[in-house]
């Protein structure tokens, strides 16, 4: 049996053996071959199309009313769509995203027109125009109709909003591929506009920080408050006080301290009439840096309604306006204008005064009630010398220091006068004492850009001299006249004035009784007779022969007698209290024999 399965075993393994051969010879002749090639494309784009148009907007026209609104007046924009290689769209323009002053923003209309064709006519607050697929030229035009607004703002969007034609989407919203292009607003009604600024100081005008200014303009037809208004420069602000109404188109001048700018002297700059002044008793700001700042001016709510900057601060403009040298102002030229750009603003040089006469340096005496013609030299530096008013001061020295002083007064010789070189002036009684002139150029449109000179000073006494009526004495220096020594006028053939004291001259008389007794601002010659006096004069050959033929000359006692030991009221009314002036020693009476007069030379 065991051999049975041997056998069988070996037979089991031979079948194998002989299979898996027969397998492999019948195999040959076959050979299997297998390949592989990829193909690639790169840089594909699928696009289904969109729609993509932009703007082409302009710059306001006019560009000062837009920032300046007053009441009618229109100001526009225009804008041009480009559909660039967007599918075909169509769009409708709308107003967005109101914010400022809700009373001004309701109160702007607007008109806008598509090639000519008017698409809404109402308040800009409600602009919605129908859907259109003309992409051309838009005009939008504001107005705030009859209604004054006064410092307000508004700004606000223009939405133009474009969905695809193809498929007929019904709205914007469901409108597959779309696109909103904006037109953005600033608008602003007229109000106080910063006009000037004098940050670099001059030495002759004071101190850095101390006797800055910033001048403030009333664009309106309406006086208005700027009380509790801020200035602000790029560190700090300062509240305003509360301040009278500023007058319509006139001006502020908002001051650190009361040396930089008053009417009396002494002060670094003139205070026209036209102008109110706004003391802060504090730098403005920080105080105004030469090398760049920045002006703000805020309603009381914290607005900003205007500013500006100058130099190296970029914080409204960049650049900002350019430097101004030291002593020169950057200014609004014409006062209040605003196109919202550095070019809005010059540099103004004051102008150069000088006194001619009576000048600085001099010393004078000036009677009450005779004319005295003022003359002096003003050039403007920023255009014609015609262009400056003149403005014309006398100064009483009140307290009798000789100087001019606080508590000294100023008074009107004329408001404004024009730049011709020359005024007359006849000097008014009352006031016994020094006087100074003061004269300042201002330039035009700018009363605060002025320059002043102030005379040496001027003896201001009552005419005590006799001599022939309606002749006007010749001056004597301040020195000489203090001296109280009374003249005698005599008078040539040609009328020229010859002042001869007293001790010095030669008369024929009877006698000649002087009797002087001073009050503190009034003398009264109480009488003076003579029964005849007779002068003729001849002129022969260029040379003046005096003949005096004298029958009988008796002159009575002239008494000068005391009206009042105090100032009489006619003399003083609105004039402060003065002092006695010092009186020379009452002289004795002096008797004068009979004597031939010797002719006086002339010249």
């Amino acid at each position: 049996m065991e051999a049975v399965r041997q056998v069988s075993l070996k037979f089991l393994v031979l079948m194998l053996a002989i299979g898996l051969n027969g397998v492999v010879v019948a195999r040959v002749g076959y050979t299997l071959g297998y390949y592989n090639d990829n193909e690639t494309s790169t840089e594909n784009t699928l696009e289904a199309g969109s729609v993509d148009f932009s703007l082409g907007i302009s710059g306001w026209q006019a560009t000062t009313t837009a920032v300046s609104m007053p009441p009618g007046d229109i100001v526009k924009k225009e804008v041009v769509i480009d559909p660039q290689d967007s599918n075909p769209f169509q769009y409708f323009a709308t107003s967005t995203n109101f914010t400022g002053d809700s009373d001004f923003c309701t109160g702007l209309n607007v008109v806008a027109t598509l090639e000519g064709d008017e698409m809404y006519n109402g308040p800009a607050t409600g602009l919605l125009t129908a859907t259109t697929i003309v992409p051309d030229s838009w005009e939008f035009t504001y107005t705030t109709g009859v209604n004054d607004f006064q410092n307000k703002i508004c700004d606000f969007n223009i939405d133009l909003n474009g969905w695809q034609e193809r498929h007929d989407y019904p709205t914007y919203e469901n409108g597959g591929f779309s696109d909103t292009e904006k037109v953005s607003n600033h608008l602003a009604s007229w109000g106080f506009r910063i006009n000037k600024v004098y940050y670099d100081v001059a030495d002759d005008r004071g101190e850095e920080g101390l006797n800055e200014w910033v001048e403030i303009y009333n664009q309106t037809n309406t006086a208005l408050d700027i009380s509790d208004w801020q200035i602000c420069d790029n560190t700090s602000c300062d509240t305003l006080p509360t301040t009278p109404l500023i007058p319509a188109l006139k001006y502020a001048v908002i001051v650190a301290t009361s040396t930089t700018v008053s009417n009396l002297l002494p002060s670094y700059w003139y205070l026209p009439s036209e102008v109110t002044l706004i003391n802060i008793n504090s730098k403005i700001g920080g105080g105004l840096a030469n090398d760049g700042d920045r002006l703000i001016l805020k309603r009381p709510d914290g607005v900003a309604v205007d500013e500006m900057n100058w130099q190296d601060d970029t914080g409204v403009w960049n650049p900002g306006v350019p430097n101004a040298a030291e002593g020169n102002v950057l200014a609004r030229v014409p006062s209040g204008l605003d196109t919202d750009s550095p070019s809005d603003w010059q540099e103004l040089v004051p102008p150069s005064v000088d006194l001619v006469y009576p000048d600085e340096g001099g010393s004078y005496t000036w009677y009450w009630t005779y004319s005295y013609t003022i003359e002096w030299d003003a050039d403007n530096n920023n255009g014609d010398d015609s262009d400056l008013d003149i403005s014309i001061f006398f100064v009483k020295d009140v307290n009798h220091d000789n100087v001019i002083s606080m508590g000294d007064t100023a008074h009107t010789i004329v408001e404004s006068t024009d730049n011709d070189g020359a005024f007359a002036w006849t000097v008014p009684s009352g006031f016994l004492g020094y006087i100074w002139i003061h004269l300042v150029a201002i330039g035009p449109e700018n009363p605060m850009l002025n320059s002043g000179t102030v005379s040496g000073r001027i003896y201001d006494p009552p005419p005590i001299f006799i001599g022939p009526e309606g002749v006007i004495p010749l001056e004597l220096s301040a020195e000489e006249n203090a001296s109280s020594t009374p003249a005698i006028i005599s008078t040539s053939s040609e009328e020229a004035i010859e002042i001869v004291p007293l001790e010095d001259e030669t008369a024929t008389s009877t006698e000649v009784l002087v009797e002087e007794t001073a009050t503190s601002t009034e003398e009264v010659l109480e009488e003076a007779t003579s029964t005849e006096a007779v002068i003729e004069e001849e002129v022969v050959s260029g040379e003046v022969v005096s003949e005096e033929v004298v029958e009988e000359v008796v002159l009575k006692e002239v008494v000068v007698e005391e009206v009042a030991s105090q100032p009489s009221p006619e003399a003083t009314v609105g004039e402060a209290e003065t002092e006695e002036p010092a009186l020379p020693p009452e002289p004795e009476p002096v008797v004068v024999e009979e004597a031939t007069v010797e002719p006086a030379p002339t010249e």
